[in-house]
């Protein structure tokens, strides 16, 4: 990493080197942007984007979430020939898979969405889930809608491929570095502040996962949404018994198997935890209990790992993307339950804005003041309590 001292000034500033600020910053190279810094007060990997589920999917239950969704599939696909580092990302196809009426009823209506917004999915017949997931306990399955052009991108992969592009390209990269504060000039932010040193900045990104409160604060703007924690968990590798990327809608829970043979994912509690890194053994159960459930065979395997990740949730769990409506010049990509997933969209949108000025229509409906002008948006196909 970059030992010599901050600069006095550069054009953009990017508060997060995690993949949402990383993805900001490699999508502006791409646009001709120079003298690009991002900061970020944590280590390498150290927050949500080494932390996650690393499951992906272009369509939701919502016009707005299955547009921005389709974009990134889109630019998943093409990351690696970009980046010029493999990311590893594969379409192995995410099943949603419901276990209640209700739930039934939104799969169905979410797939008139998506296949309205030409995204490939459908609903599985017993004899094409008896095919895709011969190992679910099918008793507890009512319905599935499968989504072929989904899949999985292991963080590490990713990450260190959008390190390595961005260093390759001058974009200057801190770990460890935490801003003390924000200036503003007038109705602008105009500088951001390390210590007692200054950096001079055109435009300030904020991309900090669950201290995005803390940066809108240091501006004196509000933001919404409230700090959530996640849990996760992998278990020792087993033969192939889990073929796409699932996400279990009642039980709340999201999980694949890697090409090791380990079980990786989490489960949603209905409450929202402590803020903290510290797992919970509850909840290292309840997930034991959904994989016996629906995966009778993972009865004997062993949890090989268990740990928790932070992040800003929006109050309708959507991102919140774009210049903070109180203050020019100060971006957010904030608010995110599925950011991972995101971050390639949220990167190409943003950086565009930033470069032409001009807002892309799948952006619009994630402005930060949409609950005051337009609403929140619904959405009933995420995995969240």
């Amino acid at each position: 990493m970059n030992t010599l001292p901050l600069p006095k000034r550069a054009s953009v500033v990017i508060i997060g080197g995690g993949v949402q600020g990383l993805s900001v910053a490699f999508n502006l190279v791409e646009r001709g942007h120079k003298d690009i810094l991002v900061l970020d007060a944590g280590y390498w990997q150290g927050g949500a984007s080494g932390r996650n589920g690393t499951l992906i999917r272009p369509g939701f239950a919502s016009v707005p979430w299955t547009e921005l969704f389709i974009l990134t599939v889109e630019e998943w696909r093409s990351w690696s020939k970009r980046l010029g580092e493999n990311v590893m990302f594969t379409q192995r196809g995410y099943s949603v898979v419901s276990e209640a009426e209700k739930s039934e009823a939104m799969l169905l209506e979410g797939l008139k969405v998506q296949q309205s917004l030409g995204v490939n999915s459908r609903m599985l017949s017993r004899r094409e889930i008896d095919d895709l997931l011969p190992a679910i306990n099918k008793a507890r399955v009512r319905a599935v809608q499968h989504q072929p052009e989904g899949g999985v991108a292991p963080h590490h992969a990713v990450m260190k491929g959008l390190l390595a592009f961005c260093q390759r390209n001058g974009v200057d990269v801190r770990y460890r570095t935490k801003i003390s504060g924000l200036e503003r000039t007038g109705p602008r932010v105009s500088a951001v502040l390390v210590g007692d040193h200054r950096i001079e900045a055109d435009c300030v990104v904020s991309c900090a996962g669950p201290n995005n409160p803390d940066i809108a604060a240091m501006a004196a703007v509000p933001l919404n949404g409230f700090g959530m924690r996640i849990e996760a968990m992998a278990l020792e590798p087993t033969r192939p018994l889990i073929k796409p990327a699932i996400a279990l809608i009642d039980s709340l829970a999201y999980f694949h198997q890697t090409a090791r043979g380990e079980v990786v994912g989490g489960t949603e509690v209905p409450e929202r935890p402590r803020m903290s890194l510290k797992v919970d053994v509850p909840v290292m159960a309840n997930m034991a209990k959904v994989y016996l459930e629906m995966f009778p065979q993972l009865g004997e395997v062993r949890i090989l790992r268990h740990w928790a990740g932070q992040f800003h949730a929006s109050t309708d769990y959507a991102p919140l993307l774009g210049e903070h409506p109180d203050l020019k010049d100060l971006w957010f990509s904030a608010g995110w339950s599925y950011g991972f997933a995101g971050a390639p969209a949220a990167g190409r949108l943003l950086a565009e804005a930033i470069a032409k000025g001009r807002i892309d229509r799948r952006m619009k409906p994630f402005a930060l003041d949409r609950f005051e002008k337009t609403g929140p948006i619904i959405e009933g196909g995420i995995v969240l309590a």
